[in-house]
């Protein structure tokens, strides 16, 4: 196990670089459960280049979040991921507040962070990283089962969204950096 520590105020941006290195060398399949899903160009670029590769991609997301503006923004920037084939999960049982993410049944992280820039640019967060086969299979297994508990996120009702659910998108992206 190793902590992994971000602070603004050190200049440190170590969950972050977690994150794209483990998104960088997964082979098999990336699991990910975050509250609050606004991964900024280089994030989606990895998550995208992941699926290229193979490996399979799969994103749990709230279905109800505490924040509209938030699941606006969010919501905006599923397109590409899921042109890409990256499968899109949103959790339907409660409010969803996990941040986890296992790699290959070989790696995971537990902690405070989520895939937005708040997290990774402006609050302190820490993370677990784990290098254990039993620990990631266990995080996988709990993974599997909460998205018995989802409903996928279907490409082409996403795209055929109505005007208003468009425009609201639309006026959440300015304040995207801050969210």
């Amino acid at each position: 196990a190793q902590v992994v520590r971000s602070s603004p105020t050190n200049g440190s941006f170590a969950v972050y670089t977690m994150y794209l290195l483990a998104m960088s060398s997964a082979r098999r399949n990336i699991y990910m459960t975050n509250p609050y899903f606004l991964p900024d160009e280089q994030m989606r670029k990895a998550l995208v280049e992941a699926r290229r590769r193979g490996v399979r991609v799969v994103l749990l997301l709230p279905g109800a979040i505490d924040n509209n503006i938030v699941r606006q923004a969010s919501r905006g920037g599923f397109g590409e991921l899921l042109d890409a084939g990256i499968e899109i999960h949103e959790y339907r049982s409660g409010l969803l507040h996990a941040k986890t993410m296992a790699v290959d049944g070989l790696w995971a992280t537990v902690g405070s962070t989520n895939v937005d820039n708040r997290s990774f640019a402006l609050n302190d967060e820490l993370n677990l990283a784990l290098y254990d086969a039993e620990t990631a299979a266990g995080l996988e297994k709990i993974f599997i089962d909460d998205l018995q508990h989802s409903r996928p996120v279907d490409p082409a009702v996403w795209r055929a969204r109505g005007p208003m659910t468009r425009m609201l998108e639309l006026i959440s992206m300015p304040f995207k950096p801050q969210l």
